[in-house]
């Protein structure tokens, strides 16, 4: 038998009745909770009840909704939950491309009870150790990560939702708090690519449909010219459960910091409207925000609340 604190919920979903009763009372003897659904629209019910399941076993030819059809909500609601398919002869090439997609095994009908015991611990077994390797950054105590791209190849989205998806792992924040950091991060990158090493005056960026025209048609230009395209630039961030310090480095010209940043290095109330987006989020969310002398690295430092 499983010891309580560590029973797997599973979630059968089938239109015979033969098939979820038999899986159904199977895997109850074995320790397992069991719950069973006769259609995809019943599980989905079941998965926004709040119920917490850790594995799905599904066929594929329900009535209305298929197992394909469950397969894909899944995927896109609640990524870390695994899917099995029960797939008779007819349908096998149809669960081995879905395996490709998503899903994380397949079994033949008729099957051995056996059989679909093994696949479903050895699913659960990879899912724990999964579970156990994103634990590991709950113990960070000191972490650095530095990169250096061409400007022309790092892509200031990508680049921000790894660095918070590492704040994530450590639980440093609440999800509605690290996605204001990684918004924090997009601005910061997309002012030294654009700002910083294309060297485009955002006094030609504003809400004139022809400026901004202008302005995008420029910066396609400078990132095709090896001058601007093929300047560094450098993002390292480092962590510990107290706070993190975000750095970006481009190899452009720089400019005046000194009047946009007060004593308590905060960016200074009164000048943020006239310095961008960037900057009235940055004030808002970041402690402190530090430039070197040339104006062309910034760093920001958040405490952990």
């Amino acid at each position: 038998m499983i010891a309580e604190d560590t029973i797997k919920n599973i979630l059968v979903v089938d239109d015979e009745e033969m098939i979820i009763d038999l899986l159904g009372d199977y895997f109850t003897d074995l320790g397992y909770g069991v719950h069973l659904a006769a259609s995809a629209e019943e599980a989905i019910s079941k998965l926004n009840n709040g119920n917490e399941f850790h594995l799905i076993l599904t066929d594929i030819n329900l009535p209305g909704k298929s197992g394909l059809d469950l397969l894909k909500i899944v995927n896109e609601t609640k990524d870390d939950l695994p899917v099995i398919l029960l797939t008779g002869l007819k349908t096998l090439d149809t669960a081995i491309s879905a395996v490709k997609s998503g899903a994380s095994d397949y079994i033949t009908k008729p099957f051995e009870l056996g059989t679909v015991r093994k696949i479903v611990e050895k699913v659960l077994n990879k899912q724990n150790k999964s579970l156990k390797k994103e634990k590991v950054y709950e113990n960070v105590q000191h972490l650095r990560v530095s990169f250096q791209f061409d400007t022309d190849e790092l892509d200031a989205s990508i680049m921000a939702k790894e660095l918070a998806a590492l704040l994530s792992k450590m639980h440093f924040s609440d999800p509605d708090t690290i996605k204001q950091y990684e918004l924090v991060f997009i601005e910061t990158l997309l002012n030294s690519i654009e700002h910083g090493n294309l060297e485009l005056a955002s006094s030609i960026k504003n809400n004139d449909v022809f400026q901004m025209l202008e302005y995008e048609e420029l910066k396609e230009q400078r990132m095709k010219d090896p001058e601007y395209a093929k300047r560094k630039i450098t993002v390292s961030m480092e962590c510990n459960p107290d706070l993190f310090c975000f750095t970006v480095k481009d190899e452009g010209p720089g400019f005046d910091w000194k009047k946009y940043v007060d004593k308590t290095h905060k960016i200074s109330e009164l000048n943020v409207n006239s310095h961008g987006r960037g900057f009235v989020i940055i004030r808002h969310i970041i402690d402190e925000v530090h430039f070197n002398t040339e104006g062309n690295m910034i760093t920001l430092i958040k405490n952990r609340q």
